[in-house]
């Protein structure tokens, strides 16, 4: 059995980076959110 979990870069940033959050109005929303918590880090 393989295993369920098999990190691959470039897809998590393609889904989970800043242009991939850029891109939605609900993504920018989450970019705010976090720019207003002062995150360090905004995205993956």
């Amino acid at each position: 059995m393989k295993p369920t979990y098999n990190p691959s870069k470039i897809k998590h940033k393609r889904t989970h980076g800043f242009f991939a959050r850029m891109n939605s109005t609900t993504g920018q929303n989450v970019i705010n959110r976090r720019r207003k918590k002062g995150r360090k880090k905004l995205t993956a």
